[in-house]
C-alpha cells in the first residue's frame, strides 16, 4: 500500500492517504507533506522536534498538526521525515518529528505548499484500514 497518492485540485494540491493504523495515517500524512516539499532521500535524522497539539475533532487535530509542521519548516528550516507518536486520540497528540535544518547545499524545494486547508479534509477507517483526504494550498 502507498503511502499516499497526490491529486489536482483547483489551484491546489490534493493528497490521499493510507495508513494501516490511525496513527500510521498522521505520520504518513505528515511524510507526504515533506515528500512534497523537497526530497526527502538528502534529509538526514539529525533533529528531534516534540510537539503537543490539542482539537475539537480528528480532522481539525490533522490539519493543525500539518499546519504546525508547515509552519516549523518556513520559521526555522526544519524538514522532517520520521514521525512518532507517544499519545495520539481523536482530538490531542503527543510526537515526535526527526529531521534536519534545511541545508541549501543538499536540499533544495520542489513544491511551495502555502498553507494546509480544512476544505474537504476527512478521516475515516474503510476496511480495517485508515485513509484522509487533505487538501494544500500552493
Amino acid at each position: 500500500m502507498p503511502r499516499y497518492e497526490t491529486f489536482d485540485h483547483t489551484a491546489d494540491l490534493g493528497v490521499l492517504v493510507f495508513g494501516q493504523t490511525y496513527e500510521e495515517v498522521f505520520a504518513n500524512a505528515a511524510f507526504a507533506l515533506f515528500d512534497l516539499l523537497t526530497d526527502l532521500d538528502n534529509v538526514r535524522e539529525s533533529l528531534s522536534y516534540g510537539l503537543h497539539l490539542e482539537a475539537h475533532d480528528q480532522e481539525e487535530l490533522l490539519v493543525r498538526w500539518l499546519s504546525e509542521l508547515l509552519f516549523l519548516c518556513e520559521s526555522q528550516g526544519y524538514l522532517f521525515k520520521n514521525f512518532s507518536f507517544t499519545h495520539l486520540s481523536q482530538t490531542s497528540l503527543r510526537a515526535v518529528a526527526r529531521g534536519e535544518t534545511f541545508d541549501p547545499l543538499r536540499h533544495e524545494f520542489k513544491t511551495e505548499i502555502k498553507a494546509v486547508t480544512y476544505h474537504q479534509v476527512g478521516i475515516k477507517e474503510k476496511d480495517g484500514k485508515w485513509e484522509a483526504r487533505v487538501i494544500f494550498d500552493i
